[in-house]
């Protein structure tokens, strides 16, 4: 499969709008929406990647520098102060089209991400993986690649989906209650 992968031109409103109904349609319609993909792609410490097979948008990736680790806090309330020294990335946002699921597109956009982060200067980077009940979920796709499972939470999504509604496609349920576990991936020196 030759997957072409390139970033999301902000200009291209129909490509941005063709991202969002994607990333709606297999994470949760009204998870995202426009500003997150503009905050995303208009920064210099993140990046939103487009991937495409025979021009056709097949999946999405988004991945950032972050400073503020409170949202992982519930997975390792001493994060913090374990990569206290560390340039960290993470890896924000992944989703392929549903027919197209369990082909490797996601591993495709997830090492591009990776490799992105690297280039910026990161450490490592940091990923959360949706316990769903889906059939293909980005927890495969990381433990691939080499990151390392470091906890689960359950209902991680809870008190988010209070505060910003969605309809979560794995429980159906709202609030969601799906878990989520954290995983690592660390570069070579």
């Amino acid at each position: 499969m030759n997957i072409e992968i390139k970033e999301l031109d902000i200009n291209n409103l129909e490509l941005l709008n063709e991202s969002l109904n994607m990333m709606n349609r297999t994470q949760g319609e009204g998870l995202f929406n426009q500003d997150y993909l503009l905050k995303k792609a208009n920064s210099i410490d993140a990046i939103v990647l487009c991937a495409f097979l025979q021009n056709k948008l097949v999946g999405v990736g988004c991945a950032e520098i972050i400073n503020n680790l409170d949202y992982y806090k519930p997975f390792d309330r001493n994060i913090a102060k374990r990569l206290k020294d560390k340039k960290i990335g993470s890896l924000c946002s992944l989703c392929v089209n549903e027919d197209l699921q369990g082909k490797g597109i996601g591993q495709t956009i997830t090492k591009k991400c990776i490799d992105c982060l690297k280039n910026k200067g990161c450490d490592l980077v940091l990923g959360v993986s949706w316990i769903s009940g889906l059939s293909h979920t980005s927890n495969r796709v990381f433990e691939k690649i080499g990151f390392k499972p470091i906890k689960e939470v359950k209902e991680f999504y809870k008190n988010d989906s209070i505060e910003h509604p969605f309809n979560c496609p794995g429980c159906k349920t709202q609030p969601c209650t799906c878990s989520a576990t954290l995983y690592e991936y660390h570069f070579k020196e």
